[in-house]
């Protein structure tokens, strides 16, 4: 009993840390927010565990059952707000915001083609949708549209921050990404079974970052070219620091 008590407070208290963090992304830097996926399904979750032999500990399932990790994008990116037009942008009907959207990404060959506003207005919720603000009606294309979004707002090719790693700097790795990256590294035997990655300075291709024992249940930091350092924090305690973090630069 006392196991699973001290297992759900750890799941309460990841919540809790990652709840401040998610309250300031949407107050200062939404389109930051908006590079999160969608909650991570049970199957994905039983799958970590079945593919790294290890359980995973409450508080990482609790974190990525918020987020599977981020979305892919560009390494350079300009930050949306700062973009030429925005604020006119903020006026327009849907249509011609997907048209701005499509004219500030035009030089991506991930998009040939502009997207087609019609496609969207028959998707359940749209007319809701509308009356949202711009991030959210930008997150709400995004998701089902079938393109990573922040491909769509590539401006000036001098980035003003990469917006998926605002977690001291890294960014949350998808499940998959976080159990190939520990079959690759346990396989050399450069990790025990015990530690996933769950951040990493480039969430799209990993170089360093940090990872969790599941044995301890401490957050630590790894790096391919590094020794890798176990730590004190717990992933809870991780979070809050992040967040405090966060809080300082508002």
């Amino acid at each position: 009993m006392t196991h699973n008590v001290d297992e759900s407070q750890d799941a309460a208290a990841v919540v809790a840390a990652w709840n401040r963090i998610d309250t300031w992304l949407m107050a200062h830097v939404p389109m930051s927010r908006a590079t999160l996926r969608p909650p991570a399904t049970a199957v994905r979750l039983a799958a970590a565990e079945q593919n790294t032999g290890h359980a995973l500990p409450a508080g990482l399932k609790a974190l990525w059952l918020l987020h599977d990790g981020t979305h892919e994008m560009p390494a350079h990116l300009a930050t949306f707000e700062m973009m030429a037009g925005y604020q006119e942008t903020l006026a327009l009907p849907l249509p011609l915001k997907l048209r701005w959207l499509w004219d500030m990404g035009a030089g991506s060959e991930l998009y040939p083609q502009a997207p087609d506003p019609a496609e969207f207005e028959r998707e359940p919720g749209y007319a809701e949708m509308l009356g949202r603000p711009l991030p959210e009606q930008i997150r709400w294309l995004w998701e089902r549209g079938g393109r990573p979004l922040p491909a769509l707002l590539v401006g000036d090719k001098e980035a003003e921050e990469d917006l998926n790693t605002f977690l001291h700097g890294e960014g949350l790795l998808r499940i998959d990404r976080a159990t190939d990256l520990h079959a690759m590294m346990v396989s050399t035997g450069e990790w025990p079974g015990s530690w996933l990655p769950f951040t990493a300075d480039d969430p799209d291709d990993p170089y360093a970052g940090t990872f969790l024992d599941t044995g301890t249940g401490k957050v630590g930091r790894w790096g391919l070219m590094d020794v890798p350092s176990p730590g004190k924090e717990t992933l809870a305690q991780y979070l809050a620091r992040a967040a405090d973090t966060l809080d300082r630069r508002a």
